[in-house]
């Protein structure tokens, strides 16, 4: 069968998965992966836990894709019901796998402990089936076919799921559908385009034959994916000529810009901290969320908005570069970043170094709920920290916000005495 014309299918099971209750990382996951190797999908279905409607989607998928990955509902307990299902949509019964019926009971006795009955359920497989190993798991994975389409039946937890697809599912397509067009993706992130601006810059782009451009927006970046056959010569060309479109709004080439600060810092040897109001630990937070942010962060504050005492002096611009200043002083850090108040729907956001403080007053250029608001308040102070690194200019214009005021004060001089 030609590349082109496998049609591979993804089908999760599980109320919770269906009702919204737990979010799919599964098939986001799995599509990537699979568009990487060369088996991209034609289409993802969600059902919930009865058997007959699991039985109902397995004979349809099986009538309009080749491949079929089944994800979800192998357990022991009675609402897992996917083999049975699949044994339902086959007209074939379960059968006794005494191979992986001995692999549990070994892996409980390890631990000291004796196999309950229930996980009995786990080593029952529909006739004809083929065992798909899960090292680290109870539930075993399986492979049967239905109306000449292939079905590989695989356990819901991810750190499971994603070892079985890389390590025996992933080789077992390769060995069967040899001609693949695998493709690499490079991916840019960027802060600060709107959407329609992003399309029209590098709309005007030549791609070579073979070359795709694709967009995904996640509040507030939009990441820009360059998709291309594998090691093509043309690769390092494309990517230049859309680095040279983004620009200084381009966040990350190749990581998240959170990632991509992190390296900065790393490479830097500088420390941060940081004064939070209005963004309420959010930067905080994030910035814990990598390693190498994690470590160069000395000391957080987050303080409560109605600290702020107004009167007819007070500048907020002011006010938050000292709390940058006073961040970065009290921490012994390099780099102080605050986040002011909200007054009249406008944030006032700072950078302090040894170098000089830059401030900025922003507003949303529409509405946006707080939550929102405060991941772009947050989002603009990592990017002034990454800008302040990187020796960009400081002050971009950022579509989805207004810049009402900016401030740049030097560190002042000191004369050498003649």
């Amino acid at each position: 069968m030609e590349h082109n014309k496998l049609r591979v299918a993804m089908l999760s099971t599980g109320e919770e998965v269906l009702h919204g209750d737990i979010t799919d990382t599964n098939a986001a996951w799995l599509s990537r992966r699979c568009f990487e190797e060369g088996f991209a999908m034609h289409r993802r279905v969600t059902v919930g836990d009865a058997l007959d409607d699991i039985a109902i989607e397995l004979v349809r998928c099986s009538q309009v894709s080749d491949v079929v990955i089944v994800n979800g509902g192998l357990g022991p307990t009675t609402d897992d019901l996917t083999t049975e299902a699949m044994a339902m949509a086959m007209d074939a019964d379960l059968e006794l796998n005494s191979h992986w019926l001995s692999e549990l009971k070994s892996r409980f006795e390890k631990n000291g402990k004796t196999m309950p009955k229930s996980n009995i359920k786990q080593a029952m497989l529909p006739e004809g089936s083929e065992l798909v190993d899960n090292p680290v798991g109870s539930a075993c994975g399986f492979a049967a076919k239905l109306n000449d389409c292939l079905f590989f039946f695989t356990p819901g937890v991810p750190s499971e799921f994603k070892q079985m697809f890389d390590n025996e599912i992933l080789p077992r397509l390769q060995e069967r559908f040899p001609n693949t067009y695998r493709r690499e993706i490079n991916r840019f992130y960027t802060f600060g385009f709107s959407e329609s601006l992003l399309n029209d810059k590098l709309e005007s782009l030549a791609l070579p034959e073979g070359f795709e451009l694709g967009y995904r927006s996640a509040l507030p970046f939009i990441e820009v994916k360059v998709f291309s056959p594998r090691q093509h010569l043309d690769i390092s060309l494309v990517a230049d000529g859309v680095r040279n479109v983004l620009g200084d709004l381009m966040v990350g080439d190749g990581l998240p810009m959170l990632e991509s600060v992190g390296v900065l810092l790393e490479d830097s040897g500088m420390t941060l901290a940081v004064a939070e109001k209005f963004s309420g630990g959010y930067l905080t937070n994030w910035l814990n969320q990598d390693d190498d942010t994690r470590q160069a962060l000395v000391q957080s504050w987050v303080l409560s908005e109605s600290t702020l005492t107004a009167d007819g002096d007070y500048n907020p611009l002011a006010a938050v570069l000292a709390m940058a200043a006073a961040s970065r002083e009290n921490a012994g850090a390099n780099i102080g970043l605050a986040c002011g108040n909200l007054e009249a729907g406008r944030v006032a956001l700072g950078l302090s170094s040894q170098e000089g403080d830059w401030g900025v007053i922003v507003k949303p250029r529409r509405n946006q709920t707080p939550e929102n608001f405060r991941i772009y308040c947050s989002t603009m102070l990592l990017d002034l920290l990454r800008r302040y690194l990187t020796g960009q200019n400081m002050f971009p214009e950022i579509a989805s916000l207004v810049t009402l005021e900016s401030l740049h004060i030097p560190v002042e001089e000191v004369e050498d005495p003649e």
